[in-house]
């Protein structure tokens, strides 16, 4: 591994320079796990700012991986999932064979804890709306997972991000009962949503494991390095720390 024989380097690259998961992700992770950044700037003011980001993803990866990085995470759901799951997937199987480092998303860790919890249907809210929220349906949906929702928890035209957490936990218990049936999830994509305070009442309200992407990233992270340990207090998947699922 690079660095320090003793220490990983985990490479990431954030979509905006002000985000807060970047902290989150690190007070999860052990001390050995150095994390390396590059930052995409997005302004999220247009799908075209997403839709023409892969080269610059590419230069990203590709300066994360001459740092020496061993893991190398290019965050952000809209640009990857705008391009569809057999896009993304081949991009990150070039990724890897042109540097030799393991690369994931956003995406591919979500479908893949989905898999290890044996979810096969959920209901997904996330603070996009229109085309984007109908990209990430239609990515799950190739995925093999029945999406019984994919959208804000209330659509009324504002910006949910200006919400308390507290009135995003509300809205969300109130969507989510709204439209889940029979769900055997609560799916949350947005990483700077400040929900990580209460998901212990998300998951005691509705009574199923709520994969928020900080702590996706985190049980990703931990079962690609073979670190099993389960993590209490931050929710049903790093309590159970499960396995990866065999390949579909």
């Amino acid at each position: 591994m690079g660095g320090n024989p003793a220490t990983i380097r985990l490479g990431v690259v954030k979509p905006t320079t002000t985000s807060g998961s970047l902290a989150d992700l690190r007070a999860l992770l052990p001390g050995d796990i150095e994390m390396i950044a590059e930052y995409m700037g997005f302004a999220y003011k247009s799908l075209d700012e997403f839709r023409q980001s892969m080269p610059v993803y590419a230069d990203k990866v590709a300066a994360l991986a001459a740092k020496g990085c061993d893991l190398i995470h290019p965050e952000g759901a809209p640009p990857f999932m705008l391009q569809g799951l057999a896009k993304e997937t081949r991009t990150i199987g070039e990724w890897e064979a042109r540097h030799g480092i393991p690369v994931f998303t956003t995406g591919s860790t979500q479908v893949a804890a989905m898999r290890a919890l044996g979810i096969s249907r959920f209901v997904g809210i996330t603070p996009f709306a229109g085309e984007l929220a109908e990209a990430f349906r239609q990515y799950f949906t190739d995925a093999g997972f029945k999406v019984l929702f994919m959208g804000k928890p209330i659509d009324d035209g504002g910006d949910v991000y200006g919400l308390t957490t507290e009135q995003i936990r509300d809205r969300v218990i109130e969507a989510t009962r709204t439209v889940g049936g029979d769900s055997q999830a609560l799916y949350i994509l947005g990483s700077d949503w400040r929900v990580l305070d209460v998901l212990d009442d998300l998951e005691e309200a509705l009574n199923v494991p709520v994969l928020h992407p900080v702590l996706v990233r985190c049980w990703y992270i931990l079962t690609q390095l073979g670190r099993s340990a389960p993590i209490e207090g931050n929710g049903r998947l790093l309590a159970a720390m499960p396995p990866f699922a065999a390949p579909l």
